[in-house]
């Protein structure tokens, strides 16, 4: 089946609000952790993530160091007068997100606003402390709007959020967050600015477990994570969800390193998605002798006969940045992954319980196959808590 014409409601499960994990666990490697591995189900706990590595021998483990910025900030309303608007931030209009981040005294990004309706096109919404900061609406374009932050200090964009803006939790948890949440909505090993969601799979490591992880080569990349990742699919078909593109970088090193053969696991959707992306723009390099670093949403379902391996894509790339003097590959991706997608890169995923009728979920499908209804409900009954916050799943993927 051509993914277009995917029926989102074929990906439909029953999620009781009590199954939805509010709260973190502490400590962060005692969530369970679903486990199919050829063909067999198991029942552990991330703390047993060591142990499943070590039997499935040497290999590679991804994990995507985005680092989680406060998003959301509550301004006065331009009467001053009345209930706060919150902006929520999403990602600079005409910068990088790292040299966004650095910014100062002025910024222009890409928000959404609740309720947007109190704030008009050219008005300007005041925060009313000590940075007087100031954000002027420009523009709307789809569902985003264009704003203009303005402020007197000599912070940084990045000091203004982490001093006045909160931590963006889902919309599925419905409470504000907390000061637990500053630290348990981030990954110990976050080291990138600019994330607007966290890639939650991440979050069950700990310091404890990242040192037990012998046997297994370490790898980082950094996918900014963006609020379309809680974006319902609202049209019938997937044919009408615009996937929303998100910025990527990663060291040519590790593109080369996980030429090995050696088995690679994506910690998270979001380093999956990498990493298949990163593929494809290898393929694309290939194929027209040109490096394109964005890739559109159905690339891969156009593709027609052979394709390459993956370390040919990988190492095309790879040596295309040598010859520009690039010690990352950086770029932008939409891609969407759904059945009948065949993944190209890695050979295990680990990732949380994902929402009913979600593009993450359709990612999930897309590596197990059906069976990941029969999943779902076995993790129902025996009592995994679901989404963010909730229990794991090590998932070996279907590559044929």
């Amino acid at each position: 089946m051509d993914p277009k014409h995917i029926a989102i409601a074929d990906y439909h499960y029953d999620l009781p609000k009590d199954r939805i994990a509010t709260k973190a666990l502490e400590p962060r490697h005692a969530a369970k952790m679903f486990t199919r591995i050829q063909g067999q189900t198991q029942h552990f706990h991330v703390a047993d993530l060591p142990e499943v590595i070590r039997a499935i021998g040497p290999c590679h483990v991804v994990l995507n160091e985005a680092k989680v910025v406060k998003a959301r900030m509550f301004f006065l309303p331009p009467s001053g007068m009345g209930a706060k608007v919150e902006v929520f931030y999403l990602e600079p209009a005409d910068q990088s997100i790292e040299s966004a981040m650095q910014a100062t005294k002025q910024l222009k990004a890409w928000v959404k606003a609740k309720p947007a309706k109190k704030w008009k096109t050219d008005s300007t919404l005041h925060m009313g402390d000590q940075n007087q900061l100031k954000v002027k609406r420009l523009a709307t374009v789809d569902d985003r709007i264009l704003a203009y932050f303005t402020w007197d200090s000599a912070l940084s964009w990045a000091e203004i959020l982490a001093d006045i803006g909160a931590v963006p939790l889902p919309p599925y948890f419905n409470r504000p967050a907390d000061e637990v949440d500053d630290d348990r909505y981030q990954t110990v090993f976050a080291s990138v600015e600019g994330s607007v969601a966290a890639p939650t799979a991440g979050l069950h490591f700990s310091e404890e477990l990242m040192g037990n992880l012998t046997g297994a080569q370490l790898h980082r990349l950094t996918l900014h994570v963006g609020a379309g990742t809680f974006m319902p699919v609202s049209s019938e078909t997937m044919e009408g969800h615009p996937m929303h593109a998100e910025t990527f970088v990663m060291p040519v090193e590790s593109l080369l390193a996980l030429t090995d053969d050696q088995p690679i696991i994506a910690v998270g959707t979001t380093a999956a998605r990498t990493l298949e992306s990163i593929y494809w723009m290898g393929v694309d390099l290939m194929q027209t002798g040109q490096a394109s670093m964005d890739l559109e949403q159905w690339r891969p379902y156009q593709q027609s006969g052979n394709q390459p391996s993956m370390k040919d894509s990988y190492q095309a790339l790879a040596q295309w940045a040598k010859n520009q003097q690039l010690s990352h590959v950086s770029g932008r991706t939409a891609l969407i992954i759904a059945p009948p997608y065949r993944f190209k890169t890695l050979s295990y995923l680990m990732t949380n319980f994902h929402q009913p009728q979600s593009t993450l979920l359709l990612l999930v499908a897309a590596a197990i196959g059906p069976q990941w209804a029969s999943f779902y409900q076995e993790a129902m009954q025996h009592g995994y808590r679901f989404l963010s916050y909730g229990d794991s799943q090590f998932l070996e993927v279907n590559r044929r």
